[in-house]
């Protein structure tokens, strides 16, 4: 049996690979402001509205509702987004969709400038920044492949992933310059009221990234949209929404691999959203004996973790993934990123912490890329975005379930605890995995499943 073949992307008429640069390099700018913008937020949580070692308990929970905002619509919008973007023009949606976020956040400049913003206040707009931004990924996961041809895809996915590391190492320090930015000034003595804090000046470079990747996103001439076979009934957007479901649900390998996805997201969800937490008490000799602020811990402990993440992504990017199986390649990449989970939560000064963020971003890139690649060959055009949406709907909504359950019991318990554990459950679970004679068959079982018609 042979997989339906897919749509050879157009070259010469969209630039080709040329193009696929111009799309990559504006949307990894728009990455860059989003994780400055997360990173804005965690520090305006930990240092200005629970400073006091005495309110860890707030600052988690505070954490926890923030993470979910962030990321919850992001994922269980999916869904949606992704039938959406199989039935409309994705370079509209993807101008839209940077548009709106523009828009949110000259919001969240005008509610810090204005001293506005509170918890209450930002939880829901960042809700409506994920939820847009669902729609942003559904239109960009299904398109930047078709701007290249099928040799060069791992090339593009490994980029993409390298897109993510650069973005966590220099977002980060970026961030903690414009935070730190009234300092720089003169601080508050020197300064009117409204620009004593740093946080609006982050939002600011958010907005003007979203603003960049419009401008380009509409420049682009995109491929044709994919054309869904005469056999296929043009019907309603929910019921696009289900046979993206059914497609996958009942393809158990594809369902197997998933699940390993989804633990992965339940458990590195921890180290993310308590990472501040960590950088700020568990570290907190180390860093006084280094005269490092709160702010340079964290950023160096996300910088550490980007470059990491760098890393494997320029070596994905120039090797490729050799010849072993992608489900392999998956299943040891998610092995070294629970160990450096482990790392992370035990460590107790700022060079193992970043050191622990390292190793665990490490083989991110190559994770991924392996994943896509199977992804991008397996599913039919015509699916594309919905299979692709949905695939991340199932893995990663694992990822706010996790982050709900850290923040609670983190209340309680001391945070580097359940991150450990928590990288310990996905390293263990993984080389079980590995070791299972049903695992090394999987990627053709997948490829047989994936050529069954429905």
């Amino acid at each position: 049996m042979s997989v339906a073949p897919r749509e050879p992307p157009a070259e010469a008429p969209h630039g080709g690979f040329r193009a696929f640069l111009v799309l990559w390099a504006s949307q990894t700018l728009s990455l860059f402001g989003t994780l400055v913008t997360q990173f804005a937020v965690n520090v305006w949580l930990a240092r200005d509205l629970f400073p006091s070692p005495h309110q860890k308990p707030q600052l988690a929970l505070a954490l926890t509702a923030t993470g979910v905002a962030m990321t919850g619509p992001l994922i269980f919008g999916m869904p949606i987004a992704g039938a959406f973007a199989d039935r409309h023009d994705r370079q509209r949606i993807l101008v839209v969709a940077n548009t709106v976020l523009t828009a949110l956040s000259a919001l969240l400049v005008a509610l810090a400038l204005s001293g506005r913003l509170s918890l209450a206040v930002a939880v829901p707009v960042l809700a409506v920044y994920a939820l847009a931004g669902s729609f942003h990924s559904a239109a960009f996961d299904s398109s930047y492949g078709r701007f290249v041809d099928a040799r060069d895809l791992p090339r593009a996915s490994g980029m993409m992933m390298t897109s993510f590391g650069l973005s966590q190492l220099l977002s980060p320090p970026l961030a903690a310059t414009l935070v730190g930015l009234p300092a720089l000034l003169g601080g508050a003595g020197r300064l009117p009221q409204w620009l004593s804090s740093g946080i609006p000046f982050a939002f600011a470079a958010d907005g003007l990234t979203f603003a960049i990747a419009a401008c380009c996103a509409a420049a682009l001439r995109f491929p044709p949209h994919p054309v869904t076979p005469r056999a296929v009934p043009r019907e309603s957007l929910l019921a696009d929404v289900r046979a993206g479901f059914r497609w996958i649900l009942t393809r158990r390998p594809f369902v197997w691999l998933i699940s390993l996805g989804s633990l992965a997201n339940f458990t590195f969800a921890p180290l993310i959203v308590l990472l501040p937490l960590l950088a700020r008490d568990r570290v907190t000799a180390d860093a006084a004996a280094r005269h490092l602020p709160y702010e340079a811990v964290l950023a160096l402990a996300n910088t550490a973790g980007g470059l990491g993440g760098v890393l494997g992504g320029v070596v994905v990017s120039v090797v490729g993934l050799g010849s072993r199986p992608r489900t392999t390649v998956m299943a040891i990449c998610l092995v070294v990123l629970g160990a450096g989970e482990v790392i992370t939560g035990l460590a107790t000064q700022v060079w193992a912490l970043a050191a622990g963020m390292f190793v665990g971003e490490l083989l991110v890139a190559p994770l991924n890329t392996a994943s896509y690649a199977l992804w991008q060959t397996l599913t039919p055009p015509h699916m594309l975005a919905r299979a692709l949406a949905t695939r991340r709907f199932i893995a990663q909504s694992a990822f706010p379930i996790g982050t709900v359950i850290a923040g609670w019991i983190a209340a309680l318990v001391e945070p580097w605890a359940v991150v450990t554990a928590s990288g310990a459950v996905l390293a263990v679970w993984s080389l079980i995995q590995l070791a299972s004679p049903g695992f090394h068959t999987l990627e053709a079982r997948m490829r047989a499943a994936a050529a069954r018609p429905d």
